[in-house]
């Protein structure tokens, strides 16, 4: 298997009614970029019996997500932020104030990575279960000769859901991106 693309990072609000998931109607986040799941090593705890090594255990205990899109959009980043655009008059335009009350919400998070396998294209649906962002810095370069694109990374705090399996990622693999699509919206659904 070869990763040869990625595609359709989409994101929906995290909840939970009497232990099962409950998300908010999935939206885009942006076109993706690129992006990287790192997780925390857990240490392995061993148990040891009969001078040896009888019994380990170990569990996920979080993660980081950096997903790079061409661009954010005061809509999803007021929704990744949990703050709500508002509108200016004079000049007219959307604005977005964040503050020391600005607290991200918790989401779930799904995108697709195109693969090679055995010779034919699949999709990868991955989605993450419970995520938190980061609020983002801002970099900017100033226009030389050339144009030069420069995109947001976003960061994310991976976690564990609230359901007793704790879950953290779902995945699955299809034939065409509109399938990996329509399982992530159904996922959220």
């Amino acid at each position: 298997m070869a990763v040869i693309g990625l595609s359709k990072p989409y994101y929906a609000t995290y909840g939970t009614d009497n232990g099962a998931l409950d998300y908010g109607t999935p939206a885009a986040l942006g076109k993706a970029v690129e992006v990287s799941i790192n997780l925390d090593e857990a240490e392995p705890i061993i148990l040891y019996a009969d001078n040896g090594p009888a019994e380990t255990a170990s569990g996920f205990s979080g993660g980081t997500l950096n997903v790079t899109i061409d661009e954010l959009s005061l809509t999803a980043a007021g929704a990744i932020l949990g703050v709500t655009p508002g509108s200016s008059t004079t000049p007219s335009g959307t604005t977005l104030t964040l503050g020391g009350e600005t607290a991200a919400p918790y989401l779930g998070l799904g995108i697709i990575v195109k693969k090679m396998v055995s010779g034919s294209i699949k999709y990868l649906a991955l989605i993450l279960h419970k995520v938190q962002f980061q609020v983002p810095g801002i970099e900017a370069t100033t226009q030389g000769e050339n144009i030069e694109f420069q995109t947001p990374e976003l960061t994310a705090t991976i976690l564990r859901d609230d359901t007793s399996a704790h879950n953290w990622l779902t995945q699955g693999q299809f034939d065409t991106e509109a399938d990996a699509v329509t399982f992530i919206t159904g996922f959220f659904a």
